[in-house]
């Protein structure tokens, strides 16, 4: 019996993740947001991809990075490490920096593109299909919101890999002078 209730409710979730991921709604979304968005949506899923990738670096692959610098005897071996250590700590940060600060302006070219399609919505059919302006401007908007909740997110996450970045480069000049002492 608590099989069936645990299928059941199963199912429900599922229906109800159908229901909330409605491949119609992402449609009529992105065709009303129109090319800017879908082009916004994209940077947004590479500057997620940048940002996760810094996450798996700061979290897995530098610990690793860290302990061959602090293990290494040899000087000469020990520079190189580190150089390639503090170089790995700049990988792609001026990428995910320059896509923050790219997807508000994609958002107000958006602005821009759906203005321009009201005004020659008005010029052509006059401001009588109050529904050729309702597209233009949620063609407007769409855009403009997008860009700026990316870019907001996504700007929280960099920070704090960021200040990350600045504390691992400090400890890395700290065991670059240890090493040097030796």
């Amino acid at each position: 019996m608590s099989n069936l209730n645990i299928e059941q409710g199963a199912d429900e979730f599922l229906s109800a993740l159908v229901r909330l991921f409605n491949v119609s709604q992402f449609e009529r979304f992105f065709a009303a947001g129109g090319v800017v968005l879908q082009i916004i949506v994209g940077l947004g899923f590479v500057l997620c991809c940048l940002l996760l990738s810094r996450l798996w670096f700061r979290f897995f692959e530098f610990p690793k990075l860290l302990q061959v610098c602090q293990q290494e005897t040899k000087v000469l071996s020990a520079f190189k490490i580190i150089g390639k250590a503090r170089q790995s700590l700049q990988h792609s940060m001026w990428l995910i920096s320059t896509s923050i600060s790219i997807c508000p302006l994609l958002g107000l070219m958006g602005t821009v593109v759906g203005m321009i399609e009201i005004f020659d919505s008005i010029a052509v059919e006059g401001v009588s299909d109050p529904q050729l302006l309702a597209a233009g401007v949620a063609k407007a908007i769409l855009p403009t919101m997008a860009g700026m909740v990316i870019a907001i997110s996504a700007m929280f996450l960099f920070a704090y890999i960021k200040r990350w970045v600045i504390r691992q480069r400090s400890v890395l000049e700290q065991l670059l002078l240890t090493k040097e002492q030796i």
